[in-house]
């Protein structure tokens, strides 16, 4: 940048001594290479802004300034002209000292740091991440480049912590709130840390908390230095050109009002019912049980159970349906059951006397239920590429009284966790006839719409004191079928005109022969088995979700959402999750599914982190964490992968800077030089809680990291990259001895399950052994011993593997990271045991995870099952990596 086109930064200096914090970002500023920096004493502003009338006025601050009359007027003059100013930590008082606010802010924080109550949950992991930065509203300019927020700092007990914020009902009267406290996988809407001010023709920003040079823990001094970058950019002088507001946090408004202008929903089309014609590959049917359901589709998900019917529907990224009631015309739809959570109101759907039956296949639910001595039949579908759903009652046998029934629907718009339950704000409808339309001043929209249109049909406010909610109430009359269509739009695109419900049938009809036609298939054996590797490709392709503005990949799991603290707002695991996305992505290579895969690539690829770091999860409403270990050098496994299983060099090359950080990033955090990467101070690399996860290093993380150079060294080769295939020849290889000589106890005559800090092993006998083993990066022949282990009763149970065996003290059948089989266990268990030349054994494994699809929710596989009984116990019914296995697993016994 040429020295004309140098950013002018004023940094102001306070009369007296300088605080080591304000010293410190004097010292980063005067080493940024794009900005012209000046620091000025107090006194001096005035003569100072009087020679540079574009200027941005920096403040940094422990202390409350406390300005002369002649600083607030040259302050006043220059921002106002044009100006910008920046105030942090206790500078943030600025506004109101000069007239532009009338609120201060309630916290004025200067103490020595102590956990507080959101770190709670941060202290159950076995490497505890207490941590603090900023989140926005979806996104602001403040965080370009850093998603929708990011973390600034690793508060050490006793640093000294300045913080200046709104909190509770207090809230700035003139200023916009653009970002609150965000601590782990949590936010804090209570706090509200950073808000901004036009003044004028100029701009003045404020950030209360969490910028601390002199921080003690430099862990997030990457994301430091790139917040406050974008801070002096957002309040930088601009010529007077508009700026983009960005989101904005808005106090809660709670409650429900009519709106005429709110859109209605399109007609349905006369070949409405093409919609349930899907074909009949594959099909499960039987007797109505409690358990879950799900249904889903690129943009929408349907969840309930067999016997109690549908409960919620997702349009990602938001809950378009809170509760769904059918009820017989006798019986009042108040009296269906009901579960409350602190005040929170969910309540299940009231089935009509009895169901009788259940059915499912791809794409469709079928339930068949009695209403009096009549039955009704429930079908139920999603479109595969927009948000919409549609349900049809259909009574059976020909009566000359219509069926009577009560649909009550409650919807709260609520954006997905973790966002708190208030933030749609007040909903507004508009009903006509059989149509209804639902809005948030967030902008997410549902249109409902009921043909034949019903006697009756009402919106009622059914808010409570944490959300905004509405209630709408038909009362159907069954004399032929009855439609009900749910549509949705998110804030970033219009409600749609029209529905096709006919080419959603004909899409997923195409999407299922090219299932069929592509990828493993189980040509001889038993046909159950055929079956399930049939029912796992097509689950793999429900967990592919977009998000408008956000992107498209694999989520991890489907469930309702729980009327917990930390249930609310959480469809199961329906979000991006790099872990679950890399290894169920493997499953849909083998699939032939290549698209998703690439998509995960790019999805992966566009929210790394400054620092290359891969992401751990990313939330469809948009808030990104990066806390795990393994995310990044699963992500490079998994480019390896697909351009070896698909040959397109023209997306690797694409995605080869974003590949190239994460190997980078990935050598960063080998501190000690052994050549294995590391936890301590990454993250967890699979387990996340109790003894087994407390490691300096892994074997499971250091697997994966070797793996991920040997076959990124061909990759490299592939793509012409010599020189660096050398690089990850060498790295790999040096990788694999550094795991014989520091993971492997000649003694016990096994590997370690991890190395701990003071270089102690952990010889706990745990299923990891696998991952390493799959991978090909330890030497089989150690093996033999966990391998006999593995196979026993002690491991294995009939429906799958054990995380750690019945002998071992800590064990607890129902412990998610202590003994509960996972399916995900047992498929890499099967890989191993392939790799290792036991095909008896891995053929038997598979067949154990394959079969799962019969045994819990008919055609899906669960999370967890119960160590000691073949029982779900998972957060979900509806897994993907579990889905995964059966078809991974499967390529060892079958062929194209």
């Amino acid at each position: 940048m040429a020295a004309s086109e140098l950013r002018e930064v004023f940094f102001v200096q306070p009369e007296g001594p300088v605080s080591l914090e304000t010293g410190a970002a004097a010292s980063w500023l005067r080493s940024c290479p794009d900005v012209r920096v000046a620091a000025v004493p107090v006194g001096d502003l005035p003569d100072a802004l009087a020679g540079v009338p574009v200027a941005t006025v920096w403040f940094h601050w422990s202390e409350p300034p406390a300005l002369s009359e002649a600083v607030r007027h040259a302050l006043e003059v220059h921002v106002r002209a044009g100006g910008g100013l920046l105030a942090t930590l206790a500078a943030a008082m600025l506004p109101v000292q000069l007239g532009w606010e009338d609120v201060a802010p309630d916290e004025a924080a200067d103490a020595a740091w102590t956990d507080e109550p959101e770190d709670e949950l941060a202290r159950e992991f076995s490497q505890p991440q207490i941590k603090r930065g900023l989140q926005s509203f979806r996104g602001h300019p403040l965080f370009e480049g850093l998603g929708s927020g990011c973390y600034s700092w690793a508060p050490i007990d006793g640093e000294r912590i300045v913080r200046y914020a709104y909190t509770g009902e207090t809230w700035p009267k003139q200023g916009r709130v653009i970002a609150v406290s965000k601590s782990f996988i949590a936010m804090n809407p209570d706090r509200r840390l950073a808000w901004e001010y036009m003044v004028g023709d100029g701009w003045a920003l404020c950030i209360g908390g969490y910028v601390y040079f002199a921080a003690r823990d430099p862990r997030f001094r990457p994301q430091l230095e790139h917040l406050m970058r974008n801070a002096l950019e957002r309040a930088a002088p601009n010529g007077g050109r508009a700026r983009l507001l960005g989101g904005e946090w808005r106090r809660p408004v709670i409650g429900l009002e009519l709106d005429p202008k709110v859109p209605l929903p399109p007609e349905l089309p006369g070949d409405a019912n093409a919609a349930f014609e899907l074909g009949q590959d594959i099909a499960l049917e039987r007797e109505a049980q409690d358990v879950e359901y799900t249904l889903a589709g690129m943009r929408a998900l349907v969840v309930g159970r067999e016997r109690t019917g549908h409960e919620e529907v997702w349009f990602h990224p938001f809950r378009a349906v809170s509760r769904w009631s059918l009820a017989a015309a006798a019986e009042p739809p108040e009296r269906a059951d009901s579960e409350a959570h602190g005040g929170m109101r969910n309540l299940r759907s009231n089935v009509v006397t009895q169901v009788a039956h259940y059915r499912i296949q791809p794409g469709l639910i079928q339930r068949w239920f009695h209403v009096g001595e009549r039955t009704v039949e429930e079908r139920a579908t999603v479109a595969p590429d927009m948000p919409a759903a549609l349900a049809e009652l259909r009574p059976e046998g020909a009566s000359p009284v219509p069926t009577h029934l009560v649909l009550t629907l409650e919807s709260d718009l609520r954006l997905m966790w973790p966002y708190s339950p208030y933030t749609p704000g007040r909903l507004s409808y508009v009903s006509d006839g059989g149509a209804v339309g639902l809005q948030a001043e967030t902008g997410e929209w549902l249109g409902l719409r009921i043909e034949p249109a019903p006697a009756v049909l009402t919106v009622a406010d059914a808010s409570d004191a944490e959300r905004s909610r509405a209630r709408i109430t038909a009362e159907l009359e069954l004399s032929g079928p009855v439609r009900i269509l749910l549509v949705g739009a998110t804030s970033e695109e219009r409600p749609p005109m029209q529905v096709d419900p006919a080419g959603w049938a004909a899409r997923c009809r195409g999407e299922r022969k090219r299932q069929r036609e592509e990828g493993v298939r189980l040509e001889h054996g038993h046909p159950e088995l055929a079956e399930a590797v049939e029912w796992a490709k097509w689950r793999l392709s429900t967990y592919r979700v977009h998000v408008p503005g956000l992107g498209t990949s694999l989520v991890a799991g489907y469930a309702r959402s729980r009327p917990t603290r930390f249930g609310d707002g959480r469809p199961g695991y329906a979000w991006f999750f790099s872990r679950d996305a890399v290894w169920t992505a493997l499953g849909c290579l083998a699939a032939g599914q290549h698209e998703a895969v690439r998509e995960v690539l790019e999805f992966l690829g566009r929210q790394q982190d400054i620092t290359g770091k891969i992401l751990h999860e990313c939330t469809t409403s948009g808030v990104v964490h990066y806390d795990a270990a393994d995310s990044t050098p699963l992500y490079l496994l998994l480019a390896a992968r697909y351009l070896a299983a698909t040959g397109d060099e023209k997306t690797l090359r694409r995605e080869w800077p974003h590949i190239l950080r994460a190997y980078e990033f990935c050598l960063s955090t080998d501190t000690d030089g052994d050549g294995l990467i590391e936890n301590t101070g990454v993250g967890h690399a699979w387990v996340e809680f109790g003894s087994l996860g407390d490691h300096h290093v892994s074997l499971y993380l250091a697997g994966v990291w070797a793996g991920a150079l040997a076959e990124l060294e061909v990759a490299a080769q592939t793509l012409g990259e010599y020189d660096l295939a050398d690089e990850l020849a060498f790295r790999a290889a040096s990788a694999r001895s550094s795991i014989e000589l520091s993971l492997y106890d000649p003694i016990e005559g096994r590997y370690a399950h991890g190395r701990r800090a003071d270089g102690s092993l952990n010889m706990s006998e745990t299923v990891m052994t696998a991952v390493p083993l799959l991978l090909g990066v330890i030497r089989p022949e150690r093996c033999e011993r966990w391998l006999d282990r593995v196979a026993s009763d002690d491991f294995t149970a009939p429906w799958g593997v054990r995380l750690v065996p019945r002998s071992d003290p800590a064990y607890r059948p129902d412990g998610y990271h202590a003994g509960a089989v996972w399916p995900l266990y047992t498929g890499w268990v099967s890989l191993a045991e392939a790799r290792a030349g036991r095909a008896e054994a891995a053929r038997r494994h598979w067949e154990s995870v394959a079969r799962l699809y019969r045994a819990h929710a008919p055609g899906a596989w669960p999370e967890v099952l119960h160590g000691d009984e073949p029982r779900d116990i998972g957060v979900t019914a509806d897994q993907a990596w579990s889905a995964a296995m059966p078809v991974l697993s499967a390529r060892d016994f079958t062929r194209r």
